[in-house]
């Protein structure tokens, strides 16, 4: 099952991951893949160029890093993105 709990991300959520949680050159890749293209990770794995099982592990590293950066969010450090 693939679901994108990106897509509910509003612009300002979408700005402060990309600057914020650290991710690397694949994760931001990925990100953008599934946050401004909408795209499957199967999707996202063909246009990378990866295996899908490389792009379900990415995934999971991009989904931590967001964990870990959204308190940061919710405190009001997103302010300077608007």
């Amino acid at each position: 099952m693939d679901k994108c709990y990106y897509k509910e991300f509003i612009e300002d959520e979408k700005q402060f991951y990309l600057h914020e949680a650290g991710f690397d050159s694949r994760e931001e890749q990925l990100f953008r893949l599934r946050v401004y293209d909408g795209k499957t990770l199967e999707e996202a794995a063909e246009i990378m160029g990866y295996c899908s099982r490389t792009v379900e592990r990415i995934n999971q590293k991009m989904k931590k890093k967001i964990l870990k950066a959204a308190p940061m969010y919710y405190r009001g450090v997103s302010l300077k993105y608007n």
